[in-house]
């Protein structure tokens, strides 16, 4: 079956072809700073002279806004706004030109305008930046051809300066990449990590005895691990930043295998947060509820649970070299595993149980990295 076939109701992309759809289509990632806030002032400033020199014509001031929309945090998200600039001016002016010489000025040939350049908007760039600014550029010429003789190619002239000097004090003035940032982004979500499972564990054990909760009630620990995915989502931005700052950075060449070791962290911390946050569901869905009790008891529950905080704290604050000793929790799992099935003789009646052991010995695993073994060897099973 044809796969375009198979989804007839999917959005079409943007027009743009690669690679200059990449860049039409990026959004920057890199936050800016206080040098980015004293750049941009300078480049703003610099191309409102630039744009004086040229005449007393209204069309060139704009040129200070082009540079401070152009002028990112990062070379690289520089370049790319830049190039949405210059292409959605272009099409929009262009348009604008044709437009009034087809239909003139009146409140309708505005509003057919209007909708001309949104809906070309909406099709060939996937970019708000870019969207907005091809839609503003057909109606700034429209409005302001009357009043601003030649307003159509001074446009292009006052996009260029703006474009030209953004890009140019975004190369000569690159900003490091914001590492520290990145690194304590990453250390509070590890944190939270760590602080999640000893969370359970604590309300295992002070819930204990205690009446069930009703259906709606969640336990107290869902809210502290709701909480890592906006840290995610926090440290993915600025990891993000950081690499998008390290691309067409000519200077930060020594700095790409440090970005690399924070991706690399990233990735780690992520499979952790699944596994925690599944871990988590999972022990609200089965304790303190009405029924037959897990045949996994919840002190031991709470020991492992322990124990895996003190693993992961262990792997974070160790060596980069990232081995940890898990032979004693391998061991308290396996033993529990044991534990499990002479609670009750039917299989179905601990597979609640037995799946949640399998999700803290899959964390356990992630942690350990690879040279954590599984529970089971497959080499001793018995062969039919």
């Amino acid at each position: 079956m044809d796969p375009a076939r198979s989804k007839p109701f999917s959005r079409p992309r943007a027009l743009v072809a690669e690679p200059l759809g990449a860049l039409l289509a990026s959004v920057p990632k890199s936050r800016p700073s206080w040098l980015t806030v004293v750049k941009t002032t300078v480049a703003a400033t610099a191309a409102w002279v630039l744009a004086r020199q040229l005449g007393d014509n209204a069309a060139v001031l704009f040129a200070p806004i082009v540079a401070i929309l152009t002028l990112q945090a990062s070379v690289y998200g520089s370049i790319a706004t830049g190039l949405q600039l210059l292409f959605a001016n272009l099409v929009g002016t262009g348009l604008a030109v044709g437009w009034v010489r087809l239909f003139g000025l009146t409140w309708w040939s505005l509003a057919l305008a209007a909708f001309a350049a949104l809906a070309l908007a909406r099709q060939v760039t996937n970019t708000p930046l870019a969207r907005n600014q091809l839609t503003i550029a057909m109606l700034a010429v429209l409005v302001l051809a009357p009043v601003a003789k030649g307003y159509g190619q001074w446009r292009f002239v006052d996009v260029a300066i703006g474009s030209v000097v953004g890009l140019l004090v975004a190369v000569i003035v690159p900003e490091r990449p914001r590492l520290r940032q990145a690194r304590e982004a990453l250390a509070v979500w590890a944190a939270q990590s760590v602080t999640v499972l000893r969370d359970i564990a604590d309300e295992l054990d002070r819930r204990d005895g205690e009446p069930v909760l009703e259906p709606s009630q969640r336990h107290d620990w869902i809210a502290t691990s709701r909480a890592l995915t906006d840290l995610s989502a926090d440290a993915a931005a600025e990891v993000g930043g950081v690499e998008e700052t390290v691309r067409l950075h000519l200077a930060a060449g020594r700095l790409r295998q440090r970005v690399a070791d924070l991706r690399d962290e990233q990735l780690f911390l992520v499979r952790i947060t699944l596994q925690v946050r599944a871990v988590s569901l999972a022990t609200d869905r089965l304790y303190d509820r009405a029924g037959q009790p897990p045949a996994l008891d919840r002190r031991t529950l709470a020991g492992l649970l322990r124990s895996l905080a003190g693993l992961l704290r262990e792997r974070l604050d160790g060596d980069d070299d990232g081995e940890t000793d898990d032979s004693d929790l391998r061991a308290a799992l396996t033993g529990a595993v044991e534990r499990v099935h002479t609670v009750f003789p039917s299989a179905v009646a601990v597979l609640d149980s037995v799946s949640l052991l399998g999700r803290l010995d899959q964390l356990r695993q992630d942690i350990g990295g690879e040279d954590a073994t599984a529970l089971v060897d497959p080499d001793t099973l018995p062969r039919s």
